[in-house]
Protein backbone atom coordinates (compact mmCIF):
# COMPACT_ATOMS: atom_id res chain seq x y z
CA UNK A 1 0.00 0.00 0.00
CA UNK A 2 1.08 3.60 -0.48
CA UNK A 3 3.24 5.58 1.92
CA UNK A 4 3.85 9.33 1.97
CA UNK A 5 7.28 10.38 3.26
CA UNK A 6 8.35 13.96 3.95
CA UNK A 7 11.44 15.46 5.56
CA UNK A 8 10.17 18.49 7.47
CA UNK A 9 12.79 20.62 9.21
CA UNK A 10 14.54 18.15 11.56
CA UNK A 11 11.79 15.51 11.46
CA UNK A 12 11.17 12.55 9.18
CA UNK A 13 7.41 12.19 8.70
CA UNK A 14 5.79 9.12 7.16
CA UNK A 15 2.19 8.05 6.67
CA UNK A 16 1.61 4.38 5.83
CA UNK A 17 -1.65 2.94 4.54
CA UNK A 18 -2.69 -0.67 5.03
CA UNK A 19 -5.04 -2.79 2.96
CA UNK A 20 -7.66 -2.83 5.71
CA UNK A 21 -8.35 0.93 5.40
CA UNK A 22 -6.00 1.87 8.22
CA UNK A 23 -3.36 4.58 8.39
CA UNK A 24 -0.37 5.06 10.68
CA UNK A 25 1.67 8.20 11.40
CA UNK A 26 5.40 7.75 12.00
CA UNK A 27 7.68 10.53 13.20
CA UNK A 28 11.41 9.77 13.13
CA UNK A 29 10.55 6.07 12.60
CA UNK A 30 8.40 5.90 15.75
CA UNK A 31 4.73 5.11 15.28
CA UNK A 32 2.77 7.88 16.98
CA UNK A 33 -0.80 7.02 16.01
CA UNK A 34 -2.87 4.52 14.03
CA UNK A 35 -6.56 4.52 13.11
CA UNK A 36 -8.85 2.34 11.01
CA UNK A 37 -11.93 3.14 8.97
CA UNK A 38 -14.95 0.83 8.97
CA UNK A 39 -17.09 2.25 6.14
CA UNK A 40 -16.61 4.00 2.82
CA UNK A 41 -16.46 6.87 2.14
CA UNK A 42 -14.71 8.17 5.24
CA UNK A 43 -11.93 10.26 6.74
CA UNK A 44 -9.22 9.47 9.28
CA UNK A 45 -7.37 12.13 11.27
CA UNK A 46 -4.02 11.37 12.87
CA UNK A 47 -2.04 13.89 14.89
CA UNK A 48 0.98 14.37 17.10
CA UNK A 49 3.42 17.05 18.12
CA UNK A 50 7.05 16.96 17.05
CA UNK A 51 10.16 18.84 18.09
CA UNK A 52 11.57 20.41 14.92
CA UNK A 53 14.26 22.58 16.47
CA UNK A 54 15.70 23.51 19.85
CA UNK A 55 12.72 24.30 22.11
CA UNK A 56 10.43 24.45 19.05
CA UNK A 57 7.49 22.09 18.65
CA UNK A 58 4.96 21.85 15.85
CA UNK A 59 1.58 20.17 15.58
CA UNK A 60 1.47 17.52 12.85
CA UNK A 61 -1.89 16.43 11.43
CA UNK A 62 -2.66 13.87 8.75
CA UNK A 63 -6.02 13.73 7.00
CA UNK A 64 -6.66 10.55 5.01
CA UNK A 65 -9.78 10.49 2.85
CA UNK A 66 -11.01 7.16 1.49
CA UNK A 67 -13.66 6.69 -1.17
CA UNK A 68 -14.44 4.00 -3.74
CA UNK A 69 -11.99 5.41 -6.32
CA UNK A 70 -9.23 7.30 -4.50
CA UNK A 71 -7.29 7.64 -1.28
CA UNK A 72 -5.94 11.12 -0.50
CA UNK A 73 -3.29 11.78 2.15
CA UNK A 74 -2.86 15.38 3.26
CA UNK A 75 -0.03 16.21 5.68
CA UNK A 76 -0.11 19.44 7.69
CA UNK A 77 2.40 21.10 10.03
CA UNK A 78 1.10 23.88 12.27
CA UNK A 79 -2.04 24.27 10.11
CA UNK A 80 -0.12 24.59 6.80
CA UNK A 81 -0.27 21.83 4.20
CA UNK A 82 3.22 20.50 3.49
CA UNK A 83 2.32 17.52 1.28
CA UNK A 84 -0.66 15.97 -0.45
CA UNK A 85 -0.89 12.82 -2.58
CA UNK A 86 -3.81 10.96 -4.15
CA UNK A 87 -3.62 7.25 -4.92
CA UNK A 88 -6.07 4.92 -6.67
CA UNK A 89 -8.07 2.84 -4.20
CA UNK A 90 -7.39 -0.88 -4.22
CA UNK A 91 -10.33 -2.94 -5.39
CA UNK A 92 -11.29 -5.59 -2.84
CA UNK A 93 -14.30 -7.77 -3.74
CA UNK A 94 -14.58 -9.10 -0.17
CA UNK A 95 -15.82 -5.75 1.21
Amino acid sequence: MPALEVKYKNAALRVELDGDRSAALFINNIQRMQESLTTLPGTLRLSSSVQTDYEWHEFIEVIVTFDEKDITISLHASNSEIACETYPAQMDDDR
